[in-house]
């Protein structure tokens, strides 16, 4: 991974652990919602029982919902993939929770392997306009950004998805054994799939039974996963050849576990689950297991917000009709690459908008599905109806951002901040794209802004320690570093953190031994990755190691023959270890490659001769 990328993250829990009844305790404060019922006839002898519905935002590719945490407001992520309510020690400090261990033998697993874990509870928890107390999370595992509400919450009755339209809808159903639930399809057209049970009667995850290529495969339902995958073993079983020439190796991947993953884009002849099929598509491959060994894919988010769905845990069964556009993240095109047959079920019911923030959320929903034009004309009517409201800004900045239009998108978010003035996001959007424009200045005042909100060892700590470092300010970075990693000792971005540490110590010239500790454990982590190699490569060229230091950059210059860095260090270690020819040879080649290269690398006391 270069220093500064992020990883798309795919997240799903199972759990193992020894005493079930620690579960069943946990899941007890849960039970305080049935106060919110607020029935309502639906049929003569079918009764639908509202909770309520919460507004689901998408945001980063993670469909997520406000709550309160003792009081505060606090963005969690809509997880159905999670077997339990789950965060990150990160947030959990930073919302002042007290933790405790979790019983012996107690880990999570999914994608990445497993994790070890603490227990928390919320004293006060708000959802749906009521408060809940006592409620349990799972503390640990990979670093999302935000908290995970799980299946425990969100599958404890029936729930209606629209993400399409931010809707997640909670239903106590009565008496509808014989009826459908796809109340929105006045027509009568729609889909229904089986929900399979789950293999340990505590776990409220929805289940699927679905076929690729004419082979059946185990599917789980998960709001938590960026985008529709498929285990390597089962793509291997329904005849996948992950060596074929269509076949193309992607970036890695994370989920709950410590490592990240290996993954492909597949062609996919034919996809069904239940009465929906979906001809000549393209999903994503991930080298590894979901966790407890039996399910072979996560329907992700993409597959959410291209339908319409109401699982009904009362019938065990899933109703669904199609949105439109594309419904896997990796296919081609929306238009085009994975239309379901001529006989698929169209959602043409949906009511339209009618508020700010119903066109705000279906404007939210739009970006996550690669649709900016529409996501910024949804995103304009609700500004029009309450252009009061900084969150609107943002999001258009973003859709903005997404069409090209960074001009527009920096009004947006000019706007924004002079309406919220303390938005740690739009503030470091803002700086972002103040560095592309070269206004370092600028840029500069909203690290710093950012720098004095953002929580400690939070995910928003980390990008303004990545900005520092862009601004040349590593020095800068370095203790927000330290506090993201003292956090996150089980984060499958452990590796990718301590390689920006390193490199920040390497540029500050400090602490090089502490540095070099810092490389060498990322690559013993997630393996000789180029900008690992680079980062060591300057750090044994710092500490006049110069035979370890050209190693590290040649092999760093095999793997990324395009990096200037790497290519300017190999060429200083040459000259300080005699070898001047070949040295300036590659000084040369690294300056066609970036003519910046030599003042920045100066700037830091590294050239020929310097330290």
């Amino acid at each position: 991974m270069q220093t500064g990328a992020r990883l798309p993250g795919l997240h799903s829990a199972a759990m193992t652990y020894k005493g079930a009844i620690v579960i069943r305790i946990l899941r007890l404060g849960c039970l305080g919602i049935s106060a919110l019922l607020a029935s309502q006839a639906w049929a003569d002898s079918c009764q639908l029982k509202d909770y309520g519905t919460l507004p689901v935002e998408m945001v980063g590719g993670q469909a997520t919902t406000m709550v309160k945490i003792n009081g505060n407001d606090t963005r969690f992520t809509l997880d159905t993939g999670a077997f339990f309510n789950t965060m990150s020690r990160a947030n959990a400090l930073s919302l002042g929770l007290k933790l405790r261990p979790a019983p012996f033998g107690f880990r999570i697993s999914g994608i990445g392997g497993s994790a070890g874990v603490q227990f928390t509870q919320v004293k006060d928890f708000g959802i749906l306009g009521t408060t809940l107390h006592n409620i349990g999370f799972i503390v640990g595992g990979t670093d999302t950004g935000h908290g995970l509400l799980g299946a425990n919450l969100l599958d404890l009755v029936d729930l209606e998805i629209d993400l399409a339209h931010g809707k997640l809808t909670l239903f106590n159903v009565e008496h509808c054994d014989k009826h459908s639930l796809a109340y929105w399809s006045k027509d009568g057209n729609y889909n229904v799939a089986d929900i399979v049970s789950a293999r340990n009667q505590d776990n409220r995850q929805t289940f699927l039974n679905v076929t690729i290529n004419g082979k059946q495969v185990r599917a789980l339902l998960d709001s938590g996963a960026y985008a529709t995958v498929l285990s390597r073993r089962a793509a291997e079983r329904v005849g996948i050849d992950l060596d074929a020439p269509d076949v193309s190796a992607g970036s890695s991947s994370i989920g709950i576990g410590t490592r990240s993953v290996k993954t492909w884009t597949v062609r996919i002849d034919s996809f069904s689950v239940g009465t929906e099929t979906i001809q000549h598509s393209q999903m994503q491959v991930i080298d590894g297991s979901m966790g407890d060994g039996e399910t072979d894919m996560l329907l992700g988010v993409d597959f959410l917000l291209a339908h319409h769905m109401f699982i009904a845990n009362s019938q065990r069964k899933a109703y669904f009709t199609y949105n439109g556009g594309r419904v896997f993240t990796l296919a081609k095109a929306p238009s085009d690459s994975d239309k379901p047959d001529a006989d698929t079920a169209a959602d043409t019911n949906s009511a339209e908008p009618k508020t700010a923030p119903d066109y705000a959320l279906r404007g939210e929903a739009h970006l996550s599905r690669g649709e900016p034009k529409a996501a910024i004309a949804d995103l304009d009517e609700a500004i029009r109806m309450a252009p009061d409201q900084a969150a609107y800004y943002v999001a258009r900045a973003r859709a903005r951002a997404a069409d090209k239009q960074s001009d527009a998108a920096l009004a947006d978010l000019d706007k924004s901040l002079s309406l919220d003035p303390k938005n740690v996001d739009a503030l470091l959007m803002r700086a972002e794209l103040r560095f592309v424009h070269k206004n370092r200045t600028g840029a500069t005042v909203d690290v710093t802004a950012a720098g004095a909100l953002a929580p400690a060892g939070s995910a928003q700590a980390r990008s303004i320690a990545r900005l520092y470092v862009q601004l040349d300010q590593p020095a800068a970075a370095l203790p927000m570093l330290d506090d993201w990693i003292r956090l996150h000792i089980d984060d499958a971005m452990l590796g990718s953190a301590l390689n920006e540490r390193c490199w920040a110590r390497g540029l500050t010239n400090q602490m090089l031994d502490d540095a070099l500790s810092d490389c060498h454990k990322a690559i013993k982590r997630d393996g000789e990755k180029p900008a690992y190699l680079d980062s060591l490569g300057m750090v044994q060229l710092r500490l006049g190691h110069y035979p370890e230091s050209i190693k590290a950059y040649e092999q760093a210059v095999a793997q990324s023959p395009q990096s200037a860095w790497s290519r300017y260090g190999l060429g200083l270690a040459k000259i300080r270890s005699g070898q001047i020819d070949a040295g300036n040879a590659d000084l040369v080649a690294a300056r066609a490659l970036n003519p910046e290269i030599e003042a920045r690398a100066t700037k830091y006391g590294l050239t020929a001769v310097g330290p």
